[in-house]
Protein backbone atom coordinates (compact mmCIF):
# COMPACT_ATOMS: atom_id res chain seq x y z
CA UNK A 1 0.00 0.00 0.00
CA UNK A 2 1.31 3.10 -1.44
CA UNK A 3 1.71 6.27 1.57
CA UNK A 4 -0.52 8.94 0.85
CA UNK A 5 2.27 11.86 0.64
CA UNK A 6 0.88 16.10 0.83
CA UNK A 7 2.49 19.36 2.14
CA UNK A 8 0.24 20.78 4.93
CA UNK A 9 1.39 25.13 3.48
CA UNK A 10 2.26 24.09 -0.20
CA UNK A 11 4.51 26.56 -1.84
CA UNK A 12 6.03 26.94 2.09
CA UNK A 13 9.03 26.09 3.68
CA UNK A 14 8.03 22.96 5.98
CA UNK A 15 10.98 20.99 8.26
CA UNK A 16 9.73 17.58 9.78
CA UNK A 17 11.92 14.64 10.85
CA UNK A 18 11.70 11.04 10.41
CA UNK A 19 13.68 7.52 11.86
CA UNK A 20 15.43 5.04 9.20
CA UNK A 21 15.34 1.46 9.32
CA UNK A 22 18.62 1.84 11.24
CA UNK A 23 17.68 4.27 13.80
CA UNK A 24 19.37 7.48 12.45
CA UNK A 25 17.49 10.93 12.86
CA UNK A 26 16.45 12.31 9.42
CA UNK A 27 15.43 15.75 8.83
CA UNK A 28 13.24 16.69 5.53
CA UNK A 29 12.66 20.16 4.17
CA UNK A 30 9.99 21.83 1.67
CA UNK A 31 7.60 19.04 0.74
CA UNK A 32 5.50 16.82 1.00
CA UNK A 33 5.13 14.39 4.01
CA UNK A 34 3.03 11.64 5.11
CA UNK A 35 -0.12 12.25 5.43
CA UNK A 36 -1.11 10.87 8.68
CA UNK A 37 2.24 13.64 10.22
CA UNK A 38 -0.15 16.59 8.80
CA UNK A 39 -2.57 15.35 11.89
CA UNK A 40 0.40 16.84 14.23
CA UNK A 41 1.56 19.78 12.39
CA UNK A 42 1.38 21.97 15.43
CA UNK A 43 3.27 19.16 17.04
CA UNK A 44 6.13 19.52 14.06
CA UNK A 45 6.41 22.84 13.94
CA UNK A 46 7.11 23.39 17.52
CA UNK A 47 10.20 21.10 17.34
CA UNK A 48 11.07 22.69 14.15
CA UNK A 49 11.26 26.18 15.79
CA UNK A 50 12.92 24.56 19.01
CA UNK A 51 16.05 23.45 16.73
CA UNK A 52 15.97 26.61 14.62
CA UNK A 53 16.66 28.15 18.15
CA UNK A 54 18.45 25.28 19.49
CA UNK A 55 20.58 23.51 16.66
CA UNK A 56 21.02 25.92 13.73
CA UNK A 57 23.82 23.62 11.96
CA UNK A 58 20.81 21.43 11.36
CA UNK A 59 19.15 24.09 9.17
CA UNK A 60 22.82 25.93 7.71
CA UNK A 61 24.96 25.15 4.58
CA UNK A 62 27.13 23.56 7.44
CA UNK A 63 27.79 20.02 8.35
CA UNK A 64 25.03 18.76 10.65
CA UNK A 65 25.21 15.53 12.69
CA UNK A 66 22.26 13.94 10.60
CA UNK A 67 20.93 12.85 7.84
CA UNK A 68 19.37 16.16 5.72
CA UNK A 69 17.45 15.93 2.54
CA UNK A 70 15.41 18.74 0.80
CA UNK A 71 12.69 19.20 -1.45
CA UNK A 72 12.46 21.84 -4.38
CA UNK A 73 8.56 20.95 -5.20
CA UNK A 74 5.69 19.37 -4.52
CA UNK A 75 6.69 16.00 -5.41
CA UNK A 76 7.90 13.51 -3.11
CA UNK A 77 11.29 13.74 -4.01
CA UNK A 78 14.23 14.81 -1.70
CA UNK A 79 18.00 15.16 -2.61
CA UNK A 80 20.83 14.62 0.32
CA UNK A 81 22.42 18.24 1.12
CA UNK A 82 25.70 16.23 2.50
CA UNK A 83 26.54 12.97 4.52
CA UNK A 84 27.16 13.78 8.18
CA UNK A 85 30.51 11.54 9.83
CA UNK A 86 28.72 10.88 12.88
CA UNK A 87 24.85 10.59 12.29
CA UNK A 88 22.81 11.11 15.06
CA UNK A 89 20.64 8.08 16.31
CA UNK A 90 16.82 9.05 17.26
CA UNK A 91 17.85 8.11 20.47
CA UNK A 92 20.10 10.64 21.09
CA UNK A 93 18.11 13.42 19.36
CA UNK A 94 16.45 15.96 22.00
CA UNK A 95 13.57 15.10 23.32
CA UNK A 96 11.83 17.77 21.31
CA UNK A 97 12.46 16.57 17.93
CA UNK A 98 12.77 13.07 18.53
CA UNK A 99 9.07 12.74 19.64
CA UNK A 100 8.02 14.21 16.33
CA UNK A 101 10.72 11.92 14.43
CA UNK A 102 9.09 8.89 15.94
CA UNK A 103 5.74 9.47 14.23
CA UNK A 104 7.42 8.75 10.71
CA UNK A 105 9.66 5.63 10.23
CA UNK A 106 11.49 4.79 7.10
CA UNK A 107 11.18 1.45 5.63
CA UNK A 108 15.22 1.83 4.64
CA UNK A 109 18.00 2.79 5.69
CA UNK A 110 19.13 6.28 4.22
CA UNK A 111 22.69 5.31 4.54
CA UNK A 112 24.36 6.74 1.75
CA UNK A 113 21.60 7.51 -0.60
CA UNK A 114 21.66 11.00 -2.02
CA UNK A 115 17.71 10.80 -3.63
CA UNK A 116 15.07 9.49 -1.83
CA UNK A 117 11.87 9.42 -3.55
CA UNK A 118 9.19 9.39 -0.72
CA UNK A 119 6.37 7.85 -2.72
CA UNK A 120 8.45 4.91 -3.75
CA UNK A 121 8.21 2.28 -0.73
CA UNK A 122 10.21 4.56 1.78
CA UNK A 123 7.11 4.95 3.92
Amino acid sequence: MTAILRHPRPGFIWDWWAVDAQGFLVQFSGGPAPEHLLAQVDRVDAAAAWAEENRPAWFNDGPAPLHIFSCNSELPTYTRNGVPNFPLRLSEAPAAVADVAALVELRRAVGDTWTVYLDEGWV
